[in-house]
């Protein structure tokens, strides 16, 4: 089953993420089958930049959302409207 998740980079004490699609039984630091945002918390407001259209087709696949990846794509679509 594939997973829409984060992927964390960035430094120590300087998070960064990535939402990724990837495979659930794998680590969330493997392979990834797309990338279709970011999400930085360090930022003051917070950037979250998803490719919706994107997200939406992966889901459409069967592609099950993290929660918090959930409300950030909740988020951008506000952001967009």
């Amino acid at each position: 089953m594939l997973a829409i998740r984060l992927h964390r980079a960035g430094s120590k004490n300087r998070p960064f993420y990535r939402i990724v699609v990837s495979e659930s039984q794998r680590t969330p630091r493997s392979r990834v089958a797309a990338e279709i945002g970011v999400y930085d918390p360090t930022r003051k407001p917070e950037v979250v930049r998803v490719d919706l259209a994107k997200a939406d087709e992966w889901l459409r696949r069967g592609a099950h959302a993290s929660d918090t990846v959930r409300s950030l794509i909740v988020r951008a679509r506000a952001l967009q409207a």
